[in-house]
């Protein structure tokens, strides 16, 4: 059996979100016409226009690969190496899905079509994200974006999504780009819901054994930690607390860290809305 944390693991987690993104491409949004988000939503723009002005029709998948190794090269000294190994895999196992998927029609509903391709493409990516990859284009900018501001930017690249539909709108269908920001909105909302790297929870921790808890846990985060000297009031013993604000995906690591040296330990979670000041984010690596 893989253990979760292995790289077969993250690699066959990656494949699986790709197929869910090349289902919701070839089955879904394809099937209804729509212009999905990002690098993929691009691709096809340029093949239409393509078809349009000079009668050529480009292939998805090779044109894909290209938009999104150039978007890499503009972002590569920020990333690290297995985010970018998880996230190209991610995107050839995509563009081979949606070459060799047979041809085949669930509904002909426009909306329902809709709907469940943007539920299946938000799958497909948080997946790959929780896997540590990305399914690649803006992802890349999103990525690094939010590690440098630590904060998500999916919003923003959703306006950006929105400004591809207004101008397939203005040039092709403004009701196939109704359809497509609503096919967009539903993946941003799964992705967004799922994906809880910038997600932040802060720990209380009442602890007999202050200096062995702070040393565990900073063997498995980097963040920092506060320290207060308190008195429990039923035994009227003398207590400590220690206090430190994490990305919401350590908790369970840091919890059994501090489990190892105080099974009797105390500690309240809760959730972290906003923080201003230095916090280390995790690199991405």
């Amino acid at each position: 059996m893989l253990n979760k944390d292995s790289r077969g693991f993250r690699v066959f987690g990656v494949i699986v979100g790709a197929l869910f993104s090349s289902l919701a491409l070839k089955v879904f949004a394809q099937k209804a016409n729509l212009i999905p988000s990002g690098l993929t939503g691009v691709s096809i723009l340029i093949q239409k226009e393509f078809m349009t002005f000079f009668g050529m029709n480009i292939p998805f998948g090779p044109l894909y690969l290209i938009l999104n190794v150039l978007v890499f090269l503009t972002v590569s000294k920020y990333i690290g190496k297995r985010f970018v190994m998880l996230t190209f895999v991610h995107i050839v196992f995509t563009s081979i899905f949606v070459s060799i998927l047979p041809d085949f029609t669930v509904t002909d509903d426009v909306m329902l079509l809709t709907i469940f391709g943007g539920t299946l493409n938000g799958l497909g990516i948080s997946l790959a994200l929780k896997m540590g990859g990305s399914s690649g284009g803006l992802d890349f900018i999103s990525i690094y974006y939010s590690t440098v501001k630590n904060r998500p930017m999916w919003h923003k690249i959703m306006l950006f999504n929105f400004g591809l539909l207004i101008y397939n709108g203005w040039r092709y269908n403004w009701t196939l780009s109704f359809y497509s920001i609503i096919y967009q909105f539903v993946s941003t909302q799964i992705l967004s819901n799922n994906h809880d790297r910038y997600k932040l929870s802060s720990l209380r921790i009442i602890t007999d054994h202050p200096q062995e808890v702070a040393d565990e846990i900073f063997r498995v985060v980097r963040h920092g930690i506060t320290q207060f000297e308190g008195m429990g009031i039923y035994k009227k013993k003398e207590r400590y607390m220690l206090y430190t604000v994490v990305n919401s995906f350590e908790i369970d690591k840091v919890i059994s860290a501090i489990k190892c040296v105080d099974e009797h330990v105390f500690i309240e979670i809760s959730t972290v809305d906003r923080i201003e000041g230095n916090f280390r984010q995790k690199p991405i690596e």
